[in-house]
Formats: structure tokens, sequence, C-alpha cells
């Protein structure tokens, strides 16, 4: 049985004051929800956020980069060589709210190191090293089943963000993420996510979080019931906060994050707020579920995820911002079946076909599994020959 719906009555306002487009048109099976230094650096990606940039060399600092519009962004060059003793990083500028469009900028790759993808390409591994690990191509997994990692969840991690609660206080985040980062070696992707409207990532979406964490990815997920309020957005404030404590020898994700991958993904009110989340260009990919709004500044390929029984918002939204979407590989997949929560995981229930779309999808993006790129990519592709889905795809897409 279902949970009652938290997201409903109050999502109607919130979506007509984002100017959330109605709709309606028409979508796979899923496994049991359970859980389960090289040289060179990677060179500080984008504008907006603070950016956790790469190793550096022996004694050396990223120095700081200037204001960033809301956010300050770390500048300066990577050394040569990777991580030695007595780098730190140190962050600059002032915090004036508001979402990134500016700042300093990046910093060079030392010898050896990765770079984030360019602008309208996939998410290729680029191989390189990130202090205690290496940024590489991950093995290919079954999406629909657990990953090889056990899993821990945070609660209330890192910095308040976001509109005030009844406590008086904004909320932070919960993290799920594998227990032993230094298993299998390889720098971990990360995922902000957006809750629906009244919900909390523990309390709706846990399955699907823990799944991915169980993967390999770090999820980053704000406790905000109004996860599309709040300047900076709460799903970027917890990417700045991830690339810090990769950088921060104190933590437990030092030098473990791979900075260059790094996706957003949210439901309903949550998918919202991912795709105004997109325009940071740290953000190289998002899968937005049962929500949309038009966003030109993508800076990677989108699957706009919604289902086809939904009442609340439906599919236009997401169409509307497919035909947005002319830089950047993006499709509609609408899960025929699904209504705005139906598709959610709760307890021992089967997995969902939308989540395991959204397990691939990031696997794809954010760790090279090109196994499942035909899932996606190509106008015969698996989706889109399966009868319980309508895909449509733009041109970069179908290719």
């Amino acid at each position: 049985m279902m949970a009652a719906n938290p997201f409903s009555r109050s999502l109607l306002t919130v979506i007509v004051a984002l100017g959330a487009c109605g709709g309606t048109s028409k979508g796979g099976a899923g496994g049991a929800a359970t859980s389960a230094g090289g040289s060179g650096g990677t060179s500080a990606t984008s504008t907006g956020t603070s950016a956790g940039g790469g190793a550096v060399a022996s004694g050396g600092n990223v120095g700081s980069g200037g204001t960033a519009n809301g956010r300050s962004e770390a500048a300066g060059s990577v050394g040569t060589g990777g991580v030695a003793a007595g780098g730190r990083m140190s962050s600059g500028g002032s915090a004036a709210g508001g979402n990134a469009t500016g700042g300093g900028k990046a910093g060079s790759a030392g010898t050896g190191g990765a770079t984030a993808p360019s602008s309208g390409q996939d998410a290729a591994m680029t191989g390189g090293a990130s202090g205690g690990c290496t940024v590489g191509t991950w093995p290919t997994a079954d999406p629909s089943k657990a990953g090889p990692f056990a899993t821990t969840t945070e609660n209330n991690v890192g910095p308040q963000a976001g509109v005030v609660l009844d406590s008086g206080v904004p909320p932070q985040f919960t993290m799920f993420r594998p227990k032993d980062l230094t298993q299998g070696g390889l720098c971990f992707p990360v995922i902000t996510w957006g809750n629906g409207h009244g919900c909390t990532p523990s309390y709706c979406y846990s399955a699907l979080l823990t799944r991915l964490a169980s993967h390999g990815f770090v999820v980053i997920a704000s406790d905000s019931p109004d996860v599309s309020q709040g300047s900076p957005l709460p799903m970027l404030t917890g990417v700045t906060w991830v690339l810090q404590e990769n950088a921060d020898p104190t933590s437990e994700l030092y030098q473990r994050i791979d900075t260059t991958h790094i996706g957003a993904a949210g439901h309903s009110e949550g998918a919202f707020a991912t795709t105004s989340a997109a325009s940071d260009s740290h953000i190289i990919t998002i899968a937005p579920i049962c929500g949309a709004s038009a966003q030109r500044n993508l800076h990677g390929p989108a699957l706009f995820l919604c289902g086809g029984q939904d009442t609340v918002v439906g599919c236009g939204g997401s169409q509307s911002a497919l035909a947005a979407a002319t830089t950047q590989p993006a499709m509609v997949a609408e899960y025929i079946s699904a209504d705005h929560q139906n598709w959610v995981t709760y307890g021992n229930a089967a997995f969902s076909p939308m989540e395991v779309a959204v397990v691939a999808w990031m696997r794809v993006q954010l760790m090279g599994d090109t196994a499942l790129r035909p899932r996606f990519y190509g106008a015969s592709c698996t989706l889109c020959q399966d009868s319980t889905w309508q895909i449509t795809q733009n041109s970069l897409m179908s290719q």
C-alpha cells in the first residue's frame, strides 16, 4: 500500500508558481530493493558553486577565485604530480545569494589529470587520478538490482540551506553513500537530489537513493520539503559542500569524489528544482521525475521522466523541456501506467521501472557504463521498443 500522498494539494500551488505546463499523454521489470593515487589532478570546472577542484602539488594552495553571484568558486591552477603533504584548498569570495552565473576562472589540470566533459558530449570517462582514488570507467552492473557496495546513510550533515522550517532553522542534508569509500579504488560520482513538495529523502525516497549509493554514487539529498526555494538552491549548496569535503583532509570524503561527474535528479517540486540547478556547469546530467521546466543552459544530456497517468503535473512540461534542449542529447521517457507517485518504492516493494531507468541513466552518464547506453540512445533504443514506455528523443539522442 502506498503511503499517504505528501505532494498533491500543496504541490499544485507550487507548480503554478513555477510556471509548469500541465497536460496528459500516454511505459520493465525491477528487482527487489536491497542495500548491498596516480599523478595529476582534476580541473576545477565551471562557475557558480565553489569548485572542489583536483589534487594540488606539495605545499600548494588553490587560491580563492572571487565572487560567483551567490557562491564563490576556487580558482588557481592544479599542480603537477598529484597530492602531497601540505596541499590544501582555500575558498574565496562572498555569498550574495542568487543562482550562479559567474565566478573565478577554473584551474588548469595537472599532468595526467581529468577534465570535465565538454558541453554537448556524454560524460566520457577520461582516466587520471584524484588523490586517493582514480577517475575511470566503472564495470557494468544491473540497475534493477543492488550494486556491489554496502551503504550508509548520514543524517543532518552539511550546511543549513533553504527555507526556514517550523523549528526556526533551515534544514540540512541526508547523505546516502557507499560505506567503504576505499572499495574499488575509483572516485565516486555525485548526485544531488531534490524532494517532492512536503517530503524528505528518508521518508519518501530512501529505496531509490540507497540503490544509487549501492552502485557507487554519493547522493547528497536536501532535507528541505520546499527544495525549489532558497538562494542558492539547496541542491547546489549540497554540491558545494561535497566538493569542499573532498578537499578537506579531516573529512571521510577527502579525495574520494569524482569532481567532474556530478548529476542532479528529483521528483515533482524537486524535478523543477533539478532543471533550475542544471544551469550550474558542475551539473553534467539531469533526470527530473514528474516535473520539468524549460532549461536552455544544459551542460549535458537530460532524461525527462513522466507518468502517463499523472494528473498532478502530466507530461506537457517534460515535452516543453525537451523542445528547449537543442544543444544536448535529451529524451522524454513516459511510463504509461505511472501516476504522480505510484512509481516510488516503499519498504520491500519491487523496484519500479522508472527508478531502474534513473539508476541506468546515471551509470551511463556519470560512470561511463556503455553497456547500458543502448537503453536510451538511438532510434531503436531498448526503451523505445518497450510498449510500456512512450519515448520522444531529440535529434542528438536518436543518433
